[in-house]
Order: C-alpha cells, then structure tokens, then sequence
C-alpha cells in the first residue's frame, strides 16, 4: 500500500464516528417509550377480548331464554301461570323482574326476566281483565362486568290466541 492510500484511509476513518454515549441512551429512551405505549395497547386489548366474550356468552344465554318464553303458548292456561324456568310460564312480573344467577362456561351471569302486560281484555267481555299482549325483556350481565355497556337486554312481545277484537 503506497502512502496516497493510506493517507486517504485515514481520512476515511475520521469522517466515519460511530454513535455517542448520549445519542445511544437518547435512542434507548425513545425506544422504551415506544415499547411501553404498544404494551398497554396490548392489555388493553386482552381485556376487551375478555369483555367481548363475556357479551357474546351473555347473548347466548339471553337468546337460549327467549326461545325458551317463545316456545311457550300464550293461552288461557299459561297467560297467568308464574313465571320461573324451566318450567314456569307467562304471568307478568313484578316490575323488578325476576333476577337469577347461572354459570355459563365457568363465568357466572345475572339474568333479569321481565314480563309486562301491554294490553287486557277490555271490562264487559268474556275473560275481562285477562292479558292479550305481553312485553318480554330479557337482560344478562355478567358478574365481572364493570360497566353498563356489558349488560345484553333483548324484547320480544306475544299475543294470545284469544278470539275478538281487543
């Protein structure tokens, strides 16, 4: 190697510096803030996963329930029969409902069943007084849940088979 060459890589090495001790921390620190951003977005998202689950099994309990109450006919028999599942029937509740607790895929959920009369058979006709059209409301929450978004509510109505115009 001549002394041009050695001359250049010398200047070569000069002009190439590696990082300092302070542009290396300054990076580690962004790094970090970086790194600690995307791990709460993580727990985050593990916990509205969780939530999410809770819901879907909630809506699968509350849909189970309500075909339940719908397979039951609306009749003079069952119209005023207390309400209780498995095997009661379609008496209106008290306005509070009725509230248990099930276990459904080792979480546990308060079901609130409430049966309301809309409409009755008017005063002098036959079975006067009588319901002829319900509200059914069906509202599912999980034990764990912390909010009011978490609570899955579905309606249906029902009208009896009685003959007449009511």
């Amino acid at each position: 190697m001549d002394r041009m060459d050695k001359k250049k890589l010398a200047t070569v090495a000069a002009s190439q510096r590696g990082f300092t001790l302070l542009e290396a921390a300054i990076a580690l620190v962004i790094l970090m803030v970086i790194g600690l951003g995307i791990a709460s977005l993580f727990t985050y998202s593990i916990s509205a996963n969780s939530r999410a689950d809770d819901r879907e099994l909630a809506m699968a309990i509350a849909q189970k329930r309500m075909e339940w109450l719908r397979t039951i006919p609306f009749t003079t028999q069952t119209r005023s029969v207390a309400y209780s599942y498995p095997d009661g029937g379609l008496a209106a509740t008290a306005t509070a409902g009725v509230t248990e607790t099930v276990t459904n895929a080792g979480r546990s959920y308060t079901i609130n069943t409430t049966i309301q009369d809309l409409n009755t058979v008017p005063a002098g006709n036959p079975d006067a007084g009588a319901p002829t059209l319900k509200r059914i409301q069906i509202s599912v929450t999980p034990a764990v849940a912390t909010t009011a978004f978490e609570t899955v509510t579905v309606y249906t109505q029902r009208s009896t088979q009685v003959t007449g115009s009511y």
